[in-house]
């Protein structure tokens, strides 16, 4: 009986595994093709200190081994920025480009039809070495991005940018 119960619960961990580390997939992405609306909420994005929050608008174009975002950001008195950053996950699924840069895919987490996938890469942020995260959850309908950034002297993540978005 506890040869039994021992093999059964071996087997629920490796499924558990098994789930939690399937790669994402640019095929996997092409849900987010369409147009979509919601509410950037960025620090610094503008003036580099204050917090300003921005109407946006988002094509998302298919470009068989990507995907092309096209924003549209309309803040305070109607000035509008545009901006375009293809978003592309690497064959062997470890690491994805995105905002002009190459991040390495840290964690994938699958929660029913839920996407959660956190994006790392090292830099500098006026002249101090930082490391920098976007955590992309994808669901039916929503599109969340974080910008994260972290000093060497900090144990979390401050948040730079919050983009919230529903599909239309």
């Amino acid at each position: 009986m506890k040869t039994v119960f021992f093999a059964l619960l071996m087997f629920l961990q490796i499924m558990v595994v098994a789930q939690i580390a399937k790669p994402v997939t640019n095929a996997e992405l092409k849900a987010l093709v369409g147009t979509w609306t919601g509410t950037l909420v960025a620090t610094g994005f503008v003036d580099g200190k204050n917090q300003h929050t921005y109407t946006t608008a988002l094509e998302v174009v298919d470009m068989q081994d990507s995907l092309m975002f096209n924003f549209t950001f309309t803040g305070e008195g109607g000035k509008q920025l545009i901006d375009k950053y293809p978003l592309r996950i690497y064959d062997n699924g470890d690491k994805l480009s995105f905002d002009s840069t190459q991040f390495e895919i840290t964690d994938i987490r699958r929660r029913g039809i839920r996407l959660t996938m956190y994006a790392e890469r090292e830099g500098y942020d006026q002249n101090r070495r930082v490391e920098w995260q976007h955590v992309f959850i994808i669901g039916p309908g929503i599109l969340n991005i974080t910008k994260g950034i972290r000093y060497p002297d900090m144990i979390d993540f401050s948040i730079q940018k919050r983009l919230i978005l529903t599909k239309k």
